[in-house]
């Protein structure tokens, strides 16, 4: 899976084509998250063929996935930001934004990261997890300062109690018990 989106990303997306279409059969554990992802994405791809910028999405998505964005550096950041800036395609607008917001709230980019995190709800059906990560993620944005604090324990509690069933859910719902756990050490409750 990870090879077929360097493939695409790098602009070989017949190569990555051709990955995507043996991606099932490579991997061995039918209960792990991460290779029934790789199996979906790849399935997606194999749909609909994909295209450099949307290889370049998925790349991104894994370093969100995974939380390796904070360990980016603000040149690779940007980069980021500006390869998500480039994709026009309507079936990933929910994760393109989610992504967005991720990259400027590493950046330090507050403003910037509220903005694109609650843009387009309704294009996060394509992707289910898009939506409670969205909802997390500007719940923590909004922890940071005093006179949105509540919303932002709000957006928390709604992340983790009214989405089931969408990839990663147990990762969320460990992120999010960590950010109700701070906020207790910051604010006694």
């Amino acid at each position: 899976m990870f090879v077929s989106m360097k493939l695409g990303a790098t602009g070989d997306v017949d190569g990555a084509q051709i990955v995507f279409k043996e991606v099932q059969k490579l991997f061995k554990r039918k209960n792990n998250q991460i290779e029934q992802f790789s199996v979906k994405k790849a399935e997606r791809f194999r749909k609909q063929t994909p295209t450099r910028a949307l290889c370049v999405l998925a790349s991104i998505e894994v370093l969100y996935l995974w939380k390796a964005l904070p360990n980016c550096s603000p040149p690779n950041l940007q980069r980021m930001s500006q390869a998500c800036h480039g994709v026009d395609d309507s079936s990933v607008v929910g994760l393109k934004y989610l992504l967005l917001g991720a990259i400027h709230k590493c950046l330090g980019n507050s403003e910037d990261a509220v903005q694109r995190a609650v843009k387009d709800e309704l294009c996060r059906q394509n992707n289910l997890y898009v939506q409670p990560y969205a909802c997390y993620e500007l719940g923590c944005l909004l922890l940071d300062k005093p006179e949105t604090v509540g919303r932002g324990r709000a957006l928390l509690l709604q992340a983790k109690e009214d989405f089931s069933g969408y990839d990663f859910e147990n990762r969320l719902h460990v992120r999010i018990h960590a950010a109700l756990a701070s906020m207790r050490e910051l604010v006694p409750q």
